[in-house]
């Protein structure tokens, strides 16, 4: 059977070759360490491309052959070699070194899922593609569904023990803290920071699990857009994906992010002054977060259209784009946060036409 058949459209269809070396493809790409978050790309395709049942038959042959990874080989080779050339013979195994020192359950577990995880985002970006939507629809409702797949998957995993789960992940995060912190820093001068950190440990764990719903949601919201824009990029020609959502560079968040931004800064002001809520000031932190990442993207599309107005040559652009995060990395992300934050009412590239 050919990799590709011929719909009667006339549009090219997946074969079960093609719709099987696309999940092999995606498990490489998942296991290459570098290029994880783009684990999603050959499910998207395969899903664009291929009869939708036929591909999801994508995703088994990769999960299988993470199972019998996870669940076989790891095990094997521990009981008869140790820890300590487990995790040097499979360091490329996402979540085997979760836990330092030591190979478990809990790390083969969230392989497998974060896997998973990712073939379902390359899914619902399959199902999502086709559709007449903005940027910001597409996103919102990714989100919503990775988030609630997300939900459910920790309801299932606390069986309703969620204060004991909270407790756990605190705990594994002090204890990563301290066995980082045990190893002397090579400069004089952060030695005091890292005694602070040894003994804050669990200051620290809590205040990292407060900010764990930002740093989840930055982390799906940066990965389906890098998904997008890669997807855009390389699957061009007469297929391109993603041609409702227009030139990313004339993107632009519409003003209700604005009032959620000023709203958490006055929930944090209000709970400094009068209430004294912890929960409260951590919610606020939150949602400053989320959407810094956002108006950040915001503040790379008003670079990205500036430079395509210019005229620039992609080489050139490569290389401004490289300066800005070698050499003004802290600067430029809090400028590119201001910039995307403010065009809101000044709309730098005017894309808003003025009346008569």
């Amino acid at each position: 059977m050919d990799a590709f058949e011929t719909t009667n459209a006339g549009r090219p269809s997946l074969g079960w070759y093609g719709i099987l070396g696309l999940g092999l493809i995606s498990l490489a790409v998942y296991c290459s360490v570098f290029l994880i978050w783009l684990t999603p790309l050959p499910i998207l395709y395969a899903y664009r491309f291929g009869p939708k049942m036929r591909s999801i038959a994508a995703v088994l042959p990769p999960f299988l052959l993470l199972c019998v990874c996870y669940l076989v080989l790891v095990p094997l080779v521990t009981a008869n070699f140790g820890t300590d050339l487990t995790l040097k013979v499979f360091f490329w195994l996402p979540g085997i070194g979760l836990t330092p020192g030591e190979v478990s359950t809990n790390s083969s577990l969230f392989g497998i899922l974060y896997f998973l995880f990712f073939a379902m985002m390359g899914a619902v970006l399959g199902e999502l593609e086709p559709m007449p939507f903005s940027m910001t629809r597409t996103m919102a409702i990714a989100l919503l569904l990775l988030v609630l797949a997300l939900g459910l998957w920790l309801f299932l995993y606390t069986f309703g023990d969620f204060a004991g789960f909270i407790d756990r992940m605190q705990g594994y995060f002090a204890q990563i803290i301290r066995e980082v912190t045990q190893v002397p820093p090579a400069n004089e001068e952060m030695r005091p920071q890292w005694a602070f950190f040894q003994s804050h440990a669990d200051s620290i764990a809590q205040y990292m699990i407060g900010l764990m719903p930002a740093m989840v949601l930055n982390m799906v919201i940066f990965t389906v857009w890098l998904n997008i824009i890669v997807a855009r990029r390389i699957f061009g020609g007469p297929t391109a994906f993603f041609v409702s959502l227009g030139p990313l560079r004339c993107w632009r968040l519409p003003f209700f992010g604005v009032w959620l931004v000023i709203g958490s800064a006055f929930l944090w002001i209000l709970d400094s002054y009068v209430f004294h809520v912890e929960w409260l000031k951590i919610a606020a932190l939150n949602v400053f977060l989320v959407f810094a990442l956002i108006y950040f993207f915001q503040g790379l599309a008003i670079v990205s259209f500036y430079l395509s107005r210019w005229a620039l040559s992609p080489m050139i652009r490569l290389l401004l784009y490289s300066l800005l995060i070698l050499f003004f990395q802290p600067l430029m992300s809090i400028l590119l946060m201001a910039f995307g934050f403010f065009d809101s009412w000044f709309d730098f590239r005017r894309l808003t036409p003025k009346s008569a």
